[in-house]
């Protein structure tokens, strides 16, 4: 099958569903502010934030001929299939006082999120990531991974303590070598141009905004009183935006030749 880039219809009805995304989100984030400032407890963001996340992999799975390729297409839709119920477990956790962050929901959710960030780098990694030539000096190829998992080891330091007492010794920082991972290969792709250039930087954006997601995310679960209530509140503006990115990311935007 040759494949080509989205136009027609199907250009007008894809932008026509990240419109119905970006209403859908501003509701969900307008009744999330609501629950923090007037202390009500409406469920509407539980619902609303998975919703987000079926809606992306709608636009991911109408893709069809307009994908760069089989394997890239079947790679992204994996994710999804791993992201989507670890969005829904999460919103459990946050909304059900029975079940912590500690728990067996949690973790699986956690081990599902791990899934989604192999399938990407496995993605990534396909388009020739890393991309280092031979030749090249050892600091032009190390300074860009060792500032991503750099930062985030400070982040890690910083918030030690808590993290070992809700129990995330463990799965944060194996967590975290995944997502920066998945960052380092994705601005690589820019960097060395290994994908068209709409993909390139809507992959790394889309990671840019996980590794923030994550850290935003791991502050609100340490239970942190008003700063983890404001951080759950920011952690869905990236990460819809991480979503939504990932699955425009898969279509073919530029002709063969542009």
């Amino acid at each position: 099958m040759d494949f080509s880039p989205l136009g027609g219809r199907k250009r007008v009805l894809v932008f026509a569903l990240l419109g119905g995304i970006l209403l859908l989100a501003g509701s969900v984030f307008g009744v999330d502010w609501t629950n923090y400032f007037l202390g009500t407890q409406a469920l509407y963001p539980a619902i609303g934030k998975p919703l987000i996340t079926l809606l992306a992999m709608t636009l991911a799975l109408l893709i069809g001929r307009n994908r760069l390729s089989d394997r890239d297409w079947g790679l992204l839709l994996a994710a999804f299939a791993c992201m989507l119920p670890t969005d829904i477990l999460m919103s459990v956790v946050a909304v059900s006082p029975q079940v912590g962050v500690g728990s067996a929901v949690f973790m699986v959710g956690g081990v599902l999120s791990i899934l989604a960030h192999l399938f990407l780098i496995l993605r990534l990694v396909g388009y020739g990531a890393p991309g280092w030539k031979k030749g090249e000096s050892v600091g032009s190829n190390l300074w860009l991974p060792l500032a991503i998992f750099g930062l985030a080891a400070l982040l890690l330091a910083g918030l030690w303590p808590h993290i070992v007492r809700v129990g995330h010794a463990a799965i944060a920082p194996a967590y975290t070598t995944f997502f920066c991972t998945t960052l380092w290969l994705a601005a690589e792709t820019v960097r060395r141009r290994l994908l068209p250039r709409p993909n390139a930087w809507m992959a790394a954006v889309a990671a840019a905004c996980w590794f923030a997601t994550e850290i935003t995310g791991e502050i609100y679960n340490l239970g942190l009183g008003d700063l983890s209530e404001v951080m759950f509140r920011i952690v869905w503006v990236f990460y819809g935006t991480n979503v939504v990115l990932w699955a425009l990311s898969g279509y073919r935007w530029e002709s063969a030749s542009a």
